[in-house]
């Protein structure tokens, strides 16, 4: 895999990889042609593109011809470019994405560009499949009632067994219980107040981001951009917050210098994955607290604003890390009970929320680059339901954000 961000890809990357002789990888793989237009030839290519899935992912690069041996074997180092060419770049990518979303199952995420500038007249180009690695896997090729998996090694694909297929299934079972496992054991320390300075209300909204492929692979992310680390992972609804390096990674935070008591928090763990912690999620009339009895509610507009605010400044200082999707978004509100929905007035139809931990839909999102709004609907809907409402009152009937000021 060329260890660059896709969208940072350019042809400087791909002449490096001939100058050098960068050889074929388990994530690496050259070929000099796009796909051809029979079946066969369509079965092969998503062949490939699911073996890197079930993987550990990788880029595929197409108009590359690898070298040979005296024996006229493929070497696996690449020769020269050979500009893919008489084709349209756009229907050649429209092509791939359309026969890797009807030709695989459960469907597999790959981005695809083209880079051009090859060949006498620079009307040539070459074209760059990133498949991530995989957390719904294994995949199985499926077009034309094919029906079967395929894996990598450090020397190409092959098919998996039925042993193999039974022990993917198994392993993905198992990432899904680490996931699970890990925002439970975290809600419960803050349930228990175990968070990394004293919270200043019970009353707090949870945001877990886990980045999967560092995640579950335990990567420990290079920490030392501190000014990216305060400027993208800062906490929820805030507009000043210090900040330090703890044993779990960095922590971002707004407390009173006097009591020490925090408002919100977010802690970026040295994998990537993310706890942003925000107790002043419930508000109350002019001169009310709820403590004293006034009526709280979770200002719709405000909280929604924040969160996805939140989400979008992390996922961008995702992309200076290195990070790459799936990410997976999950959200719960703790001690809430009795508190309200206000939209742009108390609502007859608004009803208190009836427990104490509201546990929330997860959410995934496939890009860094999805709109954040959209991919935060499904949570910000079940805050809705949660307070009697059918979803959130800031979306139109057709999904999209439409808050009025």
């Amino acid at each position: 895999m060329i260890q660059k961000n896709f969208g940072d890809i350019s042809q400087a990357d791909i002449d490096y990889l001939i100058e050098n002789k960068v050889s074929e990888l388990k994530t690496l793989e050259y070929k000099k042609t796009l796909l051809g237009r029979q079946d066969s030839d369509k079965k092969e290519f998503l062949a490939d593109i699911s073996s890197f899935a079930n993987a550990s992912g990788g880029d595929v690069i197409y108009g590359i011809k690898e070298a040979v041996d005296e024996d006229g074997k493929r070497t696996g180092e690449p020769e020269a470019v050979v500009p893919i060419k008489g084709v349209n770049a756009d229907e050649a990518k429209l092509q791939i994405e359309n026969l890797v979303r009807t030709g695989i199952a459960p469907r597999v995420q790959i981005h695809v560009k083209e880079i051009s500038g090859y060949g006498d007249n620079g009307e040539g180009f070459v074209i760059v499949i990133r498949i991530s690695q995989s957390f719904a896997s294994p995949h199985m090729v499926t077009f034309k009632n094919t029906s079967r998996f395929y894996c990598r090694n450090s020397v190409g694909k092959y098919q998996l067994d039925v042993q193999e297929i039974r022990n993917a299934f198994l392993a993905t079972d198992s990432q899904a219980e680490r996931i699970r496992s890990f925002l439970q054991d975290q809600l419960a320390k803050i349930m228990a107040d175990e968070t990394p300075l004293r919270l200043s209300t019970s009353h707090r909204l949870v945001l877990h981001v886990l980045p999967l492929n560092s995640f579950l692979n335990r990567k420990r992310l290079d920490f030392s951009d501190e000014h990216n680390l305060i400027m993208k992972f800062a906490p929820i609804a805030v507009s000043g917050w210090d900040r330090r390096y703890n044993l779990d990674g960095f922590l971002t935070y707004l407390a009173d210098r006097n009591t020490g008591m925090c408002d919100s928090y977010c802690q970026t763990f040295f994998d990537g994955t993310i706890e942003a912690v925000y107790a002043k999620i419930l508000s109350t009339k002019r001169g009310e607290t709820p403590q004293k009895g006034g009526t709280a509610f979770i200002a719709s507009k405000a909280y929604e604003a924040s969160v996805v605010s939140a989400v979008k400044s992390y996922f961008n200082g995702y992309k200076t890390l290195g990070i790459e999707a799936p990410i997976v978004i999950s959200m719960t509100l703790l001690g809430c009970k009795g508190a309200y929905m206000w939209t742009d007035f108390f609502s007859s139809d608004s009803h208190p929320i009836d427990r104490d931990v509201v546990l929330l839909p997860e959410v995934t999102a496939d890009s860094l680059d999805k709109e954040v709004p959209t991919v935060m609907k499904p949570i910000f809907d079940a805050v809705g339901n949660a307070c009697g409402l059918p979803g959130s009152p800031n979306y139109t009937k057709n999904g999209i954000r439409n808050v009025r000021q």
